[in-house]
């Protein structure tokens, strides 16, 4: 495997893997009818399991759209779908902070939700993350998001590549994000200054074998920014057939 560094092709292509898998959830009023909508975002992994086309994200973003929800009517849009995510809903775990919609319906039908953005694991669970990994991620910071104009928000990604592991653990891997020295942000000149946004998350690490093999073994569920630490739990936690091992 080549030796990583911040500043040649190899790093750029590892970093900028994951978001091809990586879809923006937005939620909150309407923009349809108003510059100033309250909105949220977060991101989801697009995941195939068992022949199903699933998403996973947090729950607390799913909590999230459900407090809105609760105090007037909200929408809430994955991709370019808007969707009722109850209707969708195959999974859920406040303790695990994971939550698994199904898009099967949608494949095919949206942009962004074609069978080839979604991740098609040769096994799983993934095997365990090692310190001698290199460590992939990618997600829509909130503060990129941009609403162009009634009915259009644009969202910029955000990548990192070469993370360090620092621990792991049977349901969560820590490792660390520094975002100044983040070699691929794809944010037109804007200055990032936070990365909320980022829950749910893809995780890639990238195997050492003969052919350099990308799986993916987890999801973004907290960042712990003065610390530069990224908390992420392990893709393990959820079954084969899209449940959660809880």
């Amino acid at each position: 495997m080549p030796e990583v560094t911040f500043d040649d092709p190899f790093t750029d292509e590892i970093t900028k893997y994951p978001v091809r898998f990586a879809a923006p959830i937005l939620f909150g009023d309407s923009p349809n009818t108003s510059y100033s909508a309250s909105l949220r975002s977060a991101t989801a992994t697009l995941l195939k399991l068992h022949g199903r086309f699933l998403a996973v994200t947090c729950h607390h973003v799913l909590e999230g759209f459900r407090q809105c929800q609760a105090a007037k009517d909200s929408f809430f849009q994955l991709a370019h779908v808007a969707m009722a995510p109850e209707q969708y809903l195959v999974a859920e775990s406040r303790d695990l902070d994971l939550a698994i919609l199904d898009l099967t319906s949608f494949v095919g039908k949206a942009p962004h939700l074609t069978e080839a953005n979604f991740v098609c694991p040769t096994a799983w669970p993934p095997r365990s993350v090692s310190s001698n990994d290199v460590i992939c991620l990618a997600g829509f910071p909130g503060i990129w998001r941009d609403q162009v104009s009634l009915s259009y928000v644009r969202f910029y990604s955000f990548s990192s590549g070469a993370a360090e592991v620092l621990r792991v653990t049977e349901n969560q891997i820590v490792t660390t994000v520094k975002a100044e020295e983040c070699v691929w942000q794809i944010n037109h000149g804007k200055v990032l200054g936070s990365l909320g946004g980022l829950s749910g998350g893809p995780v890639f690490a990238w195997r050492k074998t003969p052919i350099l093999v990308a799986e993916l073994v987890g999801f973004i569920y907290e960042y712990q920014e003065n610390f530069d630490l990224m908390l992420v739990r392990s893709a393990g936690a959820i079954r084969e057939d899209g449940g959660l091992a809880v």
